[in-house]
């Protein structure tokens, strides 16, 4: 029988519940059995000093707390700073069908954890925290918004008013002034509200006037519309006051938000996204590849008799994953780019949707490599990646041509004459206009409200870059896309 030996002397193990708090202590020397001592508690502030008066007169050293939705919170609130605590997770001890109960959660708790067999989740300091509610709220927001402007699309579409098969983004601008239109209530004809359309859009105004003829928006679906309206100028306001809010959170860490910024793909939000939800050092994590296990972005392991089957990815920080996903997207089409290349090149084995997933997992390791070691993304030299890239498909053509029969001292012969011989690099085609040239960094867009109250999506116009070789190209500063 194998013994795990003990590691601490005085330990407690606390099952969390809404209303009720049981707490388990073990207390011994490691080379004996542990007395259990548990008590309940509630959930109250004086009950939890009660809680934490009791602990320091049993001289406890060390609390496993368990991750009850957000009950653990105020337990953390009351007993931080006098006790080491470990929040784990409820599925490391849960108990056997038919034998759960919450003094024995606790009890199993307490012993686990004197014994060193729990892993403690990641507690980030009180600032990361606050941001961390901040960006998670600005998401929330934006899902509300999102289901409004869907509901107003479907009153719409109930009205026969199919303008939304013509305008990309029916609540920019032009779709601003059309809603505006059909909403005052006045006898206003199709040509009449097509005619509101701008710029580009007006070269589909015979396509807007058939898509409002004969409309049947009555009384009734105004009052719909409207409601929602309301809405969306109220969430707007809350996320134009909430993203200030989020820039004044990240004073303190304002080195490391500028370290994230200068990855390809990733902009203001999804920086401050990432960073509250891992934080701006790395101590936490040992290594790279720790922080992206924990980050679940990573293929579990699913080995049995010697064969590794097929393993998904293992569910984690929903929000880091949402927001690395994004900024991969974004990498992924940031020209001559080493994250656009590493897409390029997965997606014609594995897909565009399990190719995004691999790029979240190389931007998370530059992430960790940029906050441990203080310093700003760099972009690979394009001609020295396209030789490693060249002498790795010399490799794997030779290892397939020596399956195949050929003679390995021949095989061994062409590969060398192949690596001898330097590829000689493509100039890359300049588009029509003169002289190359570098683009200047996009302005950020200025927020502008349309005629409903709320603010129009802003798209950032990037101009063309040129390029007359391969020296161009790594001399400029890739683009980068939200």
């Amino acid at each position: 029988m194998i013994t795990v030996p003990a590691v601490r002397e005085r330990c407690a193990g606390i099952d969390v519940g809404k209303r009720e708090l049981v707490v388990a202590i073990a207390v011994g020397p490691v080379d004996k059995e542990a007395e259990i001592k548990t008590r309940a508690f509630g959930t109250t502030v004086p009950a939890l000093q009660e809680l934490r008066r009791w602990l320091l007169e049993e001289r406890c050293s060390s609390v496993a707390l368990e991750s009850t939705g957000s009950y653990w919170i105020p337990v953390k609130n009351v007993l931080e700073g006098a006790l080491e605590i470990v929040l784990v997770c409820s599925k490391k001890h849960h108990p056997r069908k038919g034998e759960k109960t919450d003094f024995r959660d606790a009890i199993a708790l307490v012993h686990y954890h004197r014994h060193g067999l729990l892993t403690g989740s990641y507690l980030p300091e009180r600032g990361v925290v606050e941001l961390r509610d901040l960006t998670r709220r600005r998401k929330k927001l934006l899902g509300n918004l999102r289901s409004e402007k869907n509901r107003i699309q479907k009153v719409l579409e109930t009205a026969n008013v199919k303008i939304g098969n013509i305008i990309s983004d029916m609540f920019g601008v032009s779709g601003q002034e059309m809603l505006s239109a059909l909403l005052s209530g006045k006898p206003l004809g199709a040509e009449e509200v097509a005619d509101l359309a701008k710029r580009r859009l007006r070269l589909r105004i015979p396509e807007l006037k058939e898509a409002l003829e004969q409309h049947q928006l009555n009384e009734h679906h105004r009052w719909l519309i409207q409601q929602s309206i309301e809405h969306i100028v109220l969430l707007d306001r809350q996320l134009e006051e909430l993203e200030a809010r989020i820039q004044q959170q990240l004073e303190p860490y304002r080195q490391g938000y500028d370290l994230l910024l200068s990855i390809p793909g990733i902009k203001e939000h999804t920086a401050a996204a990432i960073l509250a939800e891992i934080g701006p050092h790395m101590k936490q994590f040992a290594t790279a590849a720790n922080l992206c296990s924990w980050a679940g972005i990573c293929p579990g392991n699913n080995r049995s008799g010697g064969k590794s089957c097929s393993a998904h990815i293992n569910k984690a920080n929903k929000f880091l994953r949402v927001a690395l996903v994004e900024a991969s997207w974004g990498a992924a089409r940031t020209g001559q780019t080493r994250f656009e290349a590493q897409f390029q090149r997965w997606s014609r084995r594995m897909g565009k949707k399990k190719a995004v997933i691999a790029v979240c997992h190389s931007v998370l390791r530059t992430v960790y490599a940029m906050l441990r070691d203080q310093q700003r993304y760099r972009e690979p030299d394009p001609v020295v990646a396209a030789a490693r890239e060249r002498e790795k498909r010399i490799r794997h053509h030779a290892k397939q041509l020596r399956e195949l029969g050929m003679d390995p001292q021949t095989c061994n012969e062409l590969i060398q004459q192949l690596v001898a011989t330097e590829a000689a690099p493509k100039a890359r085609p300049t588009r029509s206009g003169g002289d190359t040239q570098t683009a200047p960094p996009p302005r950020p867009p200025m927020p502008r409200r349309g005629a409903l109250g709320f603010r129009a999506r802003q798209t950032r116009v990037q101009q063309p870059k040129r390029y007359a070789n391969v020296k161009d190209l790594s001399a400029a500063s890739p683009p980068t896309q939200s």
